[in-house]
């Protein structure tokens, strides 16, 4: 269930959680969660979480104005939003299904929302949801921690890996991105391209160097884990210091 109300004292909150873990996501105002009548002519209003009074909405005009931002973050896709509209009903109401992280991937120019947690134990499930026949826990720990393609961030609603090099945190409370001190937006990276030499090599010559660590055997038999999440560039001072170990171990670039 993607909400749960919770009864504090005389005052009754609800939460968004996620979809796979059920950690909470965010409070959610009943301003989002209130409707009127379709055919009823009058016009009403209530107050949002900041105070501010606004227009309450029918049920299809409320999905109507938040199908856009679903489908940007990857909680809503083509159909299912014409499904929506069609019935006038999300999946649980007028809310789609929720996860507990966001993060902009820098490279890829999207709002990915996953959940970044992995059972301990993916043939004994703690956290139940099952897409293509296994849990997303399970469909996460499958794939490498950092490959070509990027260092892994967590699972999606559908079973898919995500995986990001650069990325920007979103506050799941506010929406807004995650700023420092100053309120600059921060950036943050992950694997490899936290070692600065590695971050600025080309493309392509960064798919060498992963390809290379990752396919050597006694590179990896050395180096273990370090090697599953690319942090193994982080022992080198450039490139060439890196190609002479890998040489070292019986491999080339």
């Amino acid at each position: 269930m993607v909400m749960r109300a919770i009864f504090s004292g005389s005052t009754q909150i609800f939460e968004e959680v996620c979809e796979h873990c059920g950690e909470k996501v965010r409070d959610i105002h009943v301003s989002e969660i209130t409707t009127k009548a379709p055919n009823d002519p009058r016009s009403f209003t209530i107050r949002d979480a900041s105070n501010t009074a606004i227009t309450m909405k029918t049920k299809l005009q409320k999905i109507v104005e938040v199908t856009e931002s679903y489908k940007r973050r990857g909680l809503l896709d083509e159909a299912e939003a014409a499904d929506a509209f069609t019935n006038q009903k999300l999946k649980y109401g007028l809310r789609p299904e929720a996860m507990c992280s966001e993060s902009i991937d820098l490279d890829a120019g999207v709002t990915q929302s996953f959940c970044y947690r992995v059972e301990e134990n993916p043939d004994a499930p703690v956290f139940q949801k099952v897409v293509g026949g296994r849990t997303l826990s399970a469909s996460l720990a499958r794939f490498e921690k950092s490959d070509i393609t990027g260092s892994r961030m967590g699972v999606d609603r559908k079973g898919n890996v995500i995986k990001m090099n650069r990325f920007k945190n979103v506050n799941m409370q506010t929406g807004e991105t995650e700023k420092d001190s100053s309120g600059a937006e921060i950036e943050r990276k992950k694997g490899a391209f936290t070692v600065k030499w590695f971050a600025s090599l080309a493309a392509k010559d960064q798919r060498a160097v992963i390809i290379a660590a990752q396919r050597c055997d006694r590179y990896v038999q050395r180096y273990g884990d370090e090697v599953k999440t690319m942090k193994v560039v982080a022992r080198y001072t450039d490139l060439n210091a890196f190609k002479k170990d890998i040489v070292a171990h019986g491999c080339k670039i």
